[in-house]
């Protein structure tokens, strides 16, 4: 169980978030929507213990985050993975030096080692073994969105993943290919992941729960349907682009 318990945290005198509160059960994907600003990024950092709240609790499987030594975090950490909007690949290491660089840092293992699970998990995120020797500025945006989800598998095996706009800047097809990836993981490895998007029509294809933040506060949270039937002024301004994309992804999905 990740949880938010009437979280309050500020960068300066200005609120980013007041008060909000929300779950997200074991094993389910919640997409975090919102305008730039609205406080979604900051809630992943607070996720990881980058930041302690101001106010209120930031709970996993049930332990107060905030309240915990750097030691007692960096346990908790070993159950997150993180893919940032840009990948954060390291860009003088090749790509088989960045999916195993947690291996190659903190484990025992023999070089050849972990080359094989390197290897073996450039092929469970869909790309061939031939780029392990590559740069990451070689490749393609959508290829280093999914070096850095393996690089991330391979660090921690890990039981929660946090996304933070996963999609932003990719052609259709690399976005096709990473939302198909990240519905794989909720689906097969039963990984908790919270996406933080602004692309509504992107997070349908890998959940279809919602939490919509404005102003750092949760105005909406619950079901597509609830969603798009949403009432409230600030929700009806952030869907009006996206409805005819919205109704096009549920025909395809009842069809």
């Amino acid at each position: 169980m990740l949880e938010f318990r009437d979280v309050t945290f500020s960068y300066g005198a200005e609120p980013v978030l007041r008060g909000i509160s929300f779950q997200i059960p074991d094993g389910e994907a919640r997409v975090i929507l919102g305008q730039s600003g609205s406080g979604k990024s900051t809630i992943l950092k607070l996720f990881l213990g980058l930041y302690p709240p101001f106010s209120g609790s930031v709970l996993i499987d049930g332990e107060d985050i905030g309240k915990m030594n750097e030691r007692e975090l960096r346990e908790v950490r070993k159950k997150i993975g993180m893919v940032f909007q840009d990948g954060a690949l390291f860009d003088s290491m090749t790509v088989g030096e960045n999916v195993g660089f947690y291996l190659i840092e903190h484990s025992d293992l023999e070089i050849d080692e972990i080359e094989k699970r390197v290897r073996e998990m450039l092929g469970y995120v869909g790309l061939e073994e031939s780029i392990i020797d590559k740069l990451p500025d070689e490749l393609s945006g959508g290829m280093q969105r999914r070096v850095a989800i393996g690089r991330a598998l391979l660090a921690t095996d890990p039981k929660i993943m946090l996304y933070d706009e996963p999609t932003t800047g990719l052609d259709p097809e690399s976005t096709s290919k990473a939302l198909a990836l990240m519905k794989t993981l909720a689906e097969r490895k039963k990984i908790s992941s919270v996406i933080v998007t602004h692309q509504i029509v992107d997070a349908l294809e890998i959940a279809d729960d919602f939490i919509f933040i404005d102003d750092g506060q949760v105005v909406f949270d619950g079901k597509l349907d609830g969603f798009r039937d949403c009432a409230d002024p600030r929700v009806l301004e952030f869907l009006n682009p996206f409805r005819r994309g919205i109704a096009e992804l549920q025909r395809k999905k009842f069809a």
